[in-house]
């Protein structure tokens, strides 16, 4: 396997995982869309959106336009 594989496979792990705690919490505190979308500083849906654009951005980065 070449390192751009494993590396993909972690990410894909990574974020498996990290989907995998947003569900959970889901389950055991409800989902509440006001906190989704303005989150309290700290809180778990602040830290789970930052944490998911960074993998989302190491899986596939943002296009580059040259002018």
């Amino acid at each position: 396997m070449d390192a751009v594989s494993k590396e993909s496979n972690e990410l894909s792990a990574k974020r498996i995982a990290l989907q995998n705690t947003f569900k959970v919490f889901n389950e055991e505190n409800g989902f509440n869309y006001e906190e989704w979308v303005n989150p309290p500083a700290g809180h778990f849906y602040e830290n789970y959106k930052r944490e998911l654009d960074d993998i989302n951005n190491q899986m596939a980065p943002p296009l580059q336009y040259q002018s």
